[in-house]
């Protein structure tokens, strides 16, 4: 079940104009920053000329998120009863949306002068781009990864089997970086617009006529992997991706998922089988599956161990273990 309230809505009277670009941004207990995003936006300086509309899908924030969304003029305000999840929640503001693209944007980013309008820009001038992403920034205004190749189960492997600490810290970096974990090492060095295969999602900009044909993100992902999802079905129908380095926008990233980091660790890897099954062959699928059981049998197996040697407190141990046993589950259910 979903409300929703609107004060001076973009979305009502028949002799509005066509927005350029509607904004869909999905809340769950970030009011601080969904409040810093949305004054940023209403300010206009990263969309310039171009007609905007607002429209925030709050997943049943405890925190007032949707109370302070509706408090800004001509931002539409959509209160979900339940968490939806992250790809629906989108999937409603999309729909509801009526610009000639859309603009897929977390409430932790800030639009920096220029931006939006610069990604509008791209995107008409290139037909084919479906999704058009910025460069993503930290607070500090270094570059953040967020050009990504498709993943692979080096890519997993990786992730699950981090290098050991007595690896020197410039070795780690490298490979962390590298094409093999699926990095554009010289990313940051990039000054004009580039091919790449997925976006980290905290903003992408899709063409209305590739979601036209393509659709939205897939409701089934709750949360993780759905920009990859996206890009993938895009790419198949014949759609490109881009990253445009003149756009900037800075991510301080993990607000909403590191409040409940063991249950996002669960439910991030559900969406990577899930991925798998949906667009891997079985040969991919039952490796990344042996690759995160064994992964989660060496915690199960090394807990106890840390526990004795007071490397880890009791409540942290037992969430371990209770992490890697459901993590183990997910393998075998659907």
């Amino acid at each position: 079940m979903i409300q929703s309230n609107i004060s001076d809505s973009p979305l009502q009277g028949e002799h509005r104009p066509t927005p350029d670009v509607s904004i869909i941004i999905v809340s769950w207990n970030v009011r601080p920053l969904l409040e810093r995003c949305l004054s940023l936006l209403t300010q206009g300086a990263a969309t310039g000329d171009l007609v905007t509309e607002i429209i925030v899908v709050d997943n049943a924030s405890s925190d007032g998120s949707a109370d302070v969304a509706a408090s800004f003029p001509n931002v539409h305000v959509v209160r979900c009863e339940h968490n939806l999840g992250y790809g629906r929640a989108n999937n409603i503001g999309m729909k509801m949306a009526r610009g000639k693209h859309l603009l897929v944007l977390n409430p932790d980013t800030e639009p920096l002068p220029g931006s939006i309008e610069r990604l509008v820009a791209f995107q008409r001038s290139c037909p084919s781009a479906g999704i058009v992403a910025p460069r993503l920034l930290n607070v500090d205004r270094s570059v953040q990864a967020s050009a990504f190749s498709f993943p692979t189960l080096a890519m997993a492997a990786i992730d699950l089997f981090p290098l050991p600490h007595i690896v020197p810290g410039r070795l780690r970096q490298r490979l962390y970086s590298s094409r093999l974990n699926g990095r554009y090492p010289d990313e940051g060095k990039r000054d004009l617009p580039f091919r790449i295969d997925h976006p980290l999602g905290a903003c992408m900009l899709i063409s209305r006529q590739a979601y036209r044909e393509v659709g939205g993100f897939d409701p089934k992902l709750f949360i993780y992997s759905e920009e990859i999802d996206l890009a993938l079905r895009y790419l198949k129908a014949g759609w490109e991706c881009w990253q445009v380095p003149q756009a900037e926008v800075v991510h301080i990233g993990g607000q909403s998922t590191g409040q409940i980091p063991d249950r996002m660790f669960v439910h991030l890897w559900r969406s990577r089988l899930y991925l798998y099954r949906k667009h891997y062959p079985l040969a991919g699928q039952l490796a990344l599956s042996l690759l995160l059981v064994l992964a989660q049998l060496r915690d199960i197996i090394s807990v106890p161990f840390k526990r004795l040697l007071r490397q880890i407190e009791g409540d942290e141990a037992k969430r371990a273990l209770i992490r890697a046993l459901k993590a183990i589950t997910l393998v075998f259910t659907r």
